[in-house]
């Protein structure tokens, strides 16, 4: 009997994980290229993101995830300053201004497939007057499993592909192009 009791708690951990800290989010090469093959265009001050009640974090199976930027939000916020800045986009002199808003923020790691959607709602502004306001949503799958150990971390290593993926539906957006024009 006493033996089945300790089976619990070593089941609940193989089940489970612990939180976890993901990877910073390096530059798209694709991305940065991206706006650099559109010149000339007008340079955004520094990037401000915010996120909706309840989509300022990320949970997997009951486990927080950390970024190594201190919020999703400002790891969002720090892989737009970077593509930008390798784009040559970024002065924090611009008129221009982007406000981000994520509006869905989630992974889940199911028993054999993960899933993550990641929403946001981009403002750009030129002074007070709103030049582009568009919603980009993007989602993506990956291989999970029954185990903790397994699923939890392949979560969170979908999340930066997810990032990237956002930031190309805004790149690839030809209003978002003609609005720094």
């Amino acid at each position: 009997m006493k033996k089945s009791l300790l089976l619990i708690p070593m089941l609940a951990l193989l089940l489970q994980g612990c939180g976890m800290t993901m990877t910073r989010y390096e530059p798209s090469y694709e991305n940065v290229q991206k706006l650099k093959q559109t010149p000339p265009l007008h340079a955004i001050s520094n990037p401000q993101v915010t996120a909706e009640s309840g989509e300022g974090s990320l949970v997997v199976r009951a486990n927080p995830v950390r970024s190594p930027s201190g919020s999703i939000p400002a790891h969002i916020q720090d892989a737009i300053t970077e593509e930008l800045r390798k784009a040559g986009l970024l002065d924090p002199l611009a008129q221009r201004q982007l406000k981000v808003l994520v509006v869905k923020n989630q992974l889940s790691a199911g028993m054999g497939t993960g899933d993550g959607k990641l929403a946001a709602r981009f403002t750009l502004l030129n002074g007070n007057e709103v030049i582009y306001d568009a919603t980009k949503e993007v989602s993506s799958q990956w291989s999970s499993s029954f185990f903790g150990f397994i699923a939890i971390p392949n979560a969170v290593n979908a999340y930066n592909p997810l990032v990237r993926d956002l930031l190309k539906a805004l790149y690839s957006d030809p209003q978002f192009i003609q609005a720094l024009k």
